[in-house]
């Protein structure tokens, strides 16, 4: 099935001086109706990416005959000749549960060109699908159609894996989140990374998963987060130009809520009980684990026999009361705190993280420290330094929708993201750019719904790192556009430059592509 192309002069668009132009917007398919958000959700790494000229994008699709059944539909679309989506529905899989945990998350593995899914997952036995061998190795040559994904049908464990326990590392499991590992030298190197959490809001473990296309299975890295009365609520996992993997997160404490039911969202283990922004780097693909300031805080893996000659210079090992390095990472690892934010301070899990190309890592999330909820920028300089700054509540040109003065504590999310130097014109001096894409939160009305009564706009904000990341001005706006929170293709970012955002809007799920050569 084809899906449909928006014309440009349907656009409502904010004319604003400088920077990003809409080239083309298309719908994938309806937003299905239900109660919590089942596309467009921060934790959704990723439901759109690109390989070989071609674009992948999924999402949940209504049954044709029952509006309370959902199946996972896959697209793809040529980015060279401006062609439309291809879709198809996976209907041998019924998601039925109104939980906006329940997502689908897609990767592709550049070297066999599988597609793999992880999807409908909250504290549950692990959904996963991958494709045949090629599918977007050669996607010119292959039709698309549900056959790509059979006859293997929904596993409940990852392939390669099959003697694992499923009850200890299988189940249980939300938030599952696909990452491309950076090409090395190695022929036989893992390009795909998965990360999952195990345990339930308040009592988890995050654990890491890689595939080896020329095996076509995964191994498992381990545990590398590891909750003590709490879990770790991660921003984000981003590989920088060097290959070092890098993490935030903040913590969640457990409540007691025997007796009730929070079978769908956290209940009492809610996102007033987050306290803390954490960090720490791994140059090994997970195995070992590094604070900010390079001191060896975790290892999954034994140690290796000659530590000096793999460590940082002027760092140090932290060894735990034995001795040894510690095989996960706890909330008393040493030096992973870098902001100290107390429980109720109004930060909310899972916003937004980046890397920028020269290794600085970026954060987005919120604080009511000051009285006030607003957005915070944190981010790490290239000598480990850490700053956080207040998003302005007054910005130069004004936003037109007061986009800074809308955040609430539990609002939609925001997205950061790194320009590359290719994408911001032809001149390689232009200083580094950060963008934050930001959807508003201000209610419409006297009605408290978060859902259905709260503003769709969407707006776009830049700084730079010759001003210091505090430089935050409007690049572009629209008043309404953005039902969910924003996502977008990092891959085709840095393929060409384009900027492809994956929004619902008004019973839609669309995809935006936008040219930010302006900014």
């Amino acid at each position: 099935m084809m899906l449909s192309f928006i014309p440009l002069f349907l656009l409502e668009l904010c004319a604003l001086a400088e920077g990003i132009r809409v080239i083309r917007k298309t719908t994938l398919g309806a937003d299905p109706q239900t109660v919590n958000r089942l596309n467009g959700e921060s934790f959704q790494q990723d439901p759109i990416t690109t390989l070989n000229g071609y674009q992948y994008a999924v999402l949940w699709a209504s049954d044709s005959a029952n509006a309370s059944v959902r199946h996972a539909s896959v697209a793809r679309r040529a980015l060279s000749a401006s062609s439309d989506w291809e879709t198809f529905r996976l209907t041998d899989y019924n998601q039925t549960d109104d939980d906006g945990h329940n997502v689908i998350t897609m990767g592709v593995s550049r070297g066999d060109g599988t597609i793999h899914l992880a999807f409908d997952q909250h504290d549950n036995n692990l959904n996963y699908r991958v494709s045949r061998a090629g599918v977007a190795s050669n996607p010119a040559n292959t039709p698309w159609t549900s056959d790509i994904f059979a006859p293997a049908g929904t596993l409940d464990h990852l392939p390669g894996l099959e003697t694992l326990n499923k009850s200890t590392y299988f189940s249980n499991v939300t938030y599952p989140r696909f990452l491309s590992v950076p090409p090395r030298n190695a022929s036989d190197e893992a390009d795909l990374f998965l990360e999952l959490r195990v345990g339930r809001s308040g009592l988890g473990d995050d654990w890491i998963y890689l595939y080896t296309p020329q095996t076509g299975a995964w191994s498992q890295v381990g545990r590398y987060l590891e909750g003590v009365n709490n879990n770790a609520y991660i921003n984000g996992l981003d590989f920088d130009a060097q290959g070092v993997l890098h993490v935030t997160w903040t913590y969640r404490d457990y409540v007691n809520d025997v007796g009730q039911n929070v079978a769908v969202e956290a209940g009492p283990n809610g996102p007033e009980n987050n306290h803390d922004m954490n960090y720490a780097h791994s140059s090994d693909l997970g195995r070992t684990w590094r604070n900010n300031w390079g001191q060896r805080i975790a290892s999954l893996d034994p140690a290796p026999t000659n530590v000096s000659a793999q460590m940082p210079a002027n760092a140090i090992d932290i060894s735990d009361a034995d001795g040894g390095i510690p095989r996960t990472i706890v909330p008393a690892s040493a030096g992973i705190t870098m902001f100290g934010i107390p429980k109720y301070g109004g930060i909310l899990n899972q916003e937004a993280q980046t890397v920028d190309d020269e290794g600085r890592v970026h954060v987005l999330n919120r604080e009511n420290t000051t009285g006030t909820e607003r957005w915070y920028h944190y981010w790490r300089s290239t000598s480990a330094h850490w700053t956080r700054t207040a998003l302005p509540l007054t910005l130069d040109p004004p936003s037109v929708n007061n986009i800074t003065q809308t955040p609430t504590v539990i609002g939609k999310r925001g997205k950061l993201v790194a320009l590359p130097a290719s994408a911001t014109q032809t001149d390689t001096s232009t200083p580094a750019t950060l963008l934050a894409l930001l959807p508003s939160n201000a209610l419409l009305g006297p009605s408290s719904d978060a859902f259905t009564n709260v503003s769709t706009a969407l707006s776009i904000l830049a700084s730079t790192a010759a001003g210091h990341f505090r430089d935050w001005h409007v690049v572009w706006e629209v008043p309404r556009g953005c039902g969910a929170e924003p996502l977008f293709d990092r891959t085709r970012l840095q393929a060409d430059g384009v900027l492809s955002v994956y929004l619902v809007n008004e019973g839609e799920v669309q995809v935006w592509d936008l040219d930010v050569s302006g900014v």
